[in-house]
């Protein structure tokens, strides 16, 4: 009676078993971190607090002052404390609003901007940015009527 050793099964199961392990790990891994990151994003705990958009710009050069209308789609109320224009030249008027304008989430507020130095022409673009208290801006290019 002749006995057959090989020593290649044994190999062969236990890298299967390992492949398995690795692939269970590798998985619950994944898992974890989907399940975190869907959750967080459901919760609204991840991402933008605040998304201004801007829904309509106009120059009035009557008034010497531009108006924009700017949307919260976020889920914070912010203030606008400052705004920027910029004329076609590239010159750059900025005005701090000492009383802060504030934006509800999903609310529209009206802001006017009207840097003293600033004198609007007629038929001109104009660039208006506006910056709110944490940071956020939203830009609008208007022509000024």
């Amino acid at each position: 009676m002749v006995r057959v050793t090989s020593k290649s099964g044994i190999s062969s199961i236990i890298s299967v078993v390992l492949l398995i392990l690795i692939a269970v790990s590798v998985g619950i891994i994944i898992y974890a971190f989907a399940t975190g990151w869907v959750s967080s994003r459901l919760s609204g705990t991840i991402g933008p607090s605040t998304v201004l958009t801007v829904e309509k710009g106009w120059c009035n050069i009557t008034l010497n002052s531009c108006t924009v209308m700017v949307r919260n789609d976020g889920s914070k109320t912010v203030s606008i404390v400052r705004a920027y224009v910029v004329d076609p030249v590239g010159h750059v008027y900025m005005q701090t609003y000492l009383t802060p304008i504030k934006v509800d989430p999903g609310n529209v507020s009206k802001v006017v901007v009207k840097p003293s130095d600033l004198t609007l022409h007629i038929g001109y673009t104009y660039k208006i940015t506006l910056i709110a208290n944490d940071g956020t801006e939203t830009s609008t290019t208007v022509k000024a009527t």
